[in-house]
């Protein structure tokens, strides 16, 4: 997991998008997310000045503490999505390559070498009646959803 800076920023909240904002602060505007839960223990409003702690995102601030001028600190919790088994990982965490290559035999291609494992994919070397090598994609169902010529620097094809 990327390590992200903390920022500390006082200004004043011009635009109000659901749970995000812009803050004006130094002259400078900066999008800040205090998140869904975050927004229902704080109210946002265009011209509020507040003091906010977070961690600097690539394209927002993730607010930690969030405070009204003259009022108190207000903590705010960004839980980490929970994903069920059938997410990314879970679900593919037992493509089998073999089966990849049963794919590839069963549409009529001549599979060589091992499949490449991705993170959503196999990428397979073949060819069809002795003609060109192609670098197959296959999902892990089995599916062949993308075919290209096999670049000759990756496959040491010529």
């Amino acid at each position: 997991m990327p390590h992200h800076e903390k920022i500390a920023l006082s200004g004043v909240i011009e635009h109000v998008f659901a749970h995000r904002f812009t803050l004006l602060a130094d002259g400078r505007p900066y999008l800040a997310d205090l998140g869904p839960k975050g927004a229902e223990a704080f109210a946002l409003a265009p011209g509020l000045a507040v003091t906010l702690e977070g961690e600097q995102r690539p394209s927002e601030i993730k607010v930690l503490h969030i405070t009204r001028k003259g009022g108190k600190r207000v903590e705010i919790e960004h839980k980490k999505p929970h994903h069920g088994p059938a997410h990314r990982a879970g679900k593919h965490a037992d493509a089998d390559p073999a089966a990849a290559l049963d794919a590839v035999r069963q549409a009529g291609w001549e599979a060589s070498g091992d499949p490449q494992r991705h993170p959503r994919h196999f990428e397979v070397l073949a060819r069809q009646d002795g003609s060109e090598w192609m670098e197959l994609h296959v999902d892990f169902s089995g599916d062949i959803y993308k075919q290209r010529p096999a670049a000759a620097h990756k496959w040491n094809v010529k």
